[in-house]
C-alpha cells in the first residue's frame, strides 16, 4: 500500500504534527486517508494557523470560502466534516484546550435519494442500447449491468479486480470494496456475469490481481478512472435524450435502490442489497416511496369537473 507523504502537513503544523498525522493514518482505507490529507492541507494553507490558535472564528470565515466559490453544499458539507472530526480527535487527545469546530454548523444536504432516477422502462431502454459487438460495446454493457441491476457505486467498480468474482456456495459473487475499507460478497445474476465473461474474453489471459475494467484507448490495460465511467455513462444517456443536469452516474444506483423497493425487498433485504452500514439510509428510499404513494392529496375531496 502506498504511504501517505507527510512532510507538507509537518511543515504546517508543527508542533501538532504528528497527532494530525496519526489523525490521518487512523483512517481505514488509503482513498479515506488520501482525501483527509489533502482536505487538512487545503485548510491549514488557507488560515496559516498552527492547530491550537485556530478559533470558530477561522472555521467559519473558511466555510464562507468554500461557499463564495459556489461549491456544492454537499461537497462544502464533506470538506468541514473533515475537519470536525480532526479537532474533535486533537481534543480527546489533549493536544488543543478546546474544540473549536464544536460550534460549527454544516450547510443543509438535501437527501440524495430523491435525486432524479431513470424509470424502469429508461433502465431496460438504456441496456438495451448499447451494442455488445465491439470491447468497449461489451465492458460498457458489464458496467452499466452492475451499476443498474447490482447497484454498484462507481468507485466499487473501479477497484474490482479479476480475481474478486468467484463461486462461493455455489453462487457467483463479485468481493466488493465498498466505502470505508469495507469488503462484501454481492451475488452476480446469471446474465451479469455472462456480460461481464463476454468482455473478459476480449482481454486474454488474466492475473487475479488485474483491473477487472481497464479503459479502451490511451488508458488501454489500465484500471478504468472513476471519470472515464462517469463519462461514458453520460454520453450514453445523451444518446437517449436523457440529458438532465440531476442524473448522473450515480443515479443509476439510485435508480437500481428503488427500482428493487419497488419490486417488494423489505428493508433487511434492500440493507444489504445497497451495502449500507445504517439501516436510516436504506429506510429514507422506503419514506420516499411511501410519501409519495400515500400522500395526502389523494384524500382530497375537490375535483377538476
Amino acid at each position: 500500500m502506498q504511504m501517505i507523504p507527510i512532510q507538507a502537513i509537518t511543515a504546517m503544523v508543527e508542533p501538532s504534527s504528528d497527532y494530525i498525522l496519526s489523525f490521518i493514518r487512523n483512517q481505514s482505507c488509503f482513498n479515506t486517508k488520501r482525501d483527509y490529507k489533502a482536505e487538512v492541507e487545503l485548510f491549514y494553507r488557507t488560515v496559516k494557523k498552527r492547530a491550537v490558535e485556530v478559533t470558530l472564528h477561522d472555521l467559519i470565515g473558511y466555510k464562507e470560502g468554500l461557499e463564495n466559490r459556489e461549491l456544492k453544499p454537499a461537497t462544502i458539507a464533506k470538506k468541514l466534516t473533515v475537519l470536525r472530526r480532526l479537532f474533535c480527535f486533537l481534543y480527546e487527545q489533549g493536544v488543543i484546550p478546546i474544540n473549536p469546530a464544536s460550534g460549527l454548523k454544516l450547510p443543509k444536504v438535501s437527501n440524495e435519494t430523491t435525486r432524479e432516477i431513470l424509470s424502469l422502462a429508461e433502465c431496460n431502454h438504456l441496456l438495451a442500447s448499447i451494442e455488445s459487438t465491439s470491447i468497449r460495446g461489451k465492458r460498457d454493457m458489464a458496467i452499466i449491468a452492475l451499476l443498474l441491476i447490482n447497484g454498484l457505486r462507481v468507485c466499487e467498480i473501479t477497484r474490482a479486480n479479476s480475481g474478486d468474482l468467484v463461486q462461493t456456495d455455489g453462487c457467483l459473487v463479485l468481493k466488493v470494496r465498498g466505502k470505508g475499507g469495507k469488503n462484501i460478497d454481492t451475488r452476480i445474476r446469471d446474465d451479469v456475469h455472462a456480460a461481464i465473461q463476454a468482455y473478459l474474453e476480449t482481454r486474454g489471459t488474466l492475473q487475479e490481481a488485474d483491473p477487472l475494467f481497464v479503459g479502451t484507448t490511451h488508458r488501454a490495460k489500465e484500471r478504468i478512472a472513476r471519470r472515464s465511467i462517469q463519462h461514458m455513462v453520460k454520453v450514453r444517456l445523451k444518446g437517449l435524450g436523457i440529458d438532465h443536469p440531476h442524473v448522473s452516474t450515480h443515479s443509476l444506483r439510485h435508480s437500481s435502490i428503488t427500482h428493487l423497493i419497488n419490486g417488494g425487498a423489505t428493508l433487511i433485504a434492500a440493507q444489504d442489497f445497497a451495502r449500507h452500514s445504517n439501516p436510516s439510509t436504506t429506510q429514507r428510499y422506503f419514506h420516499n416511496l411511501d410519501r409519495l404513494k400515500n400522500h395526502a392529496v389523494m384524500m382530497q375531496p375537490i375535483r377538476v369537473q
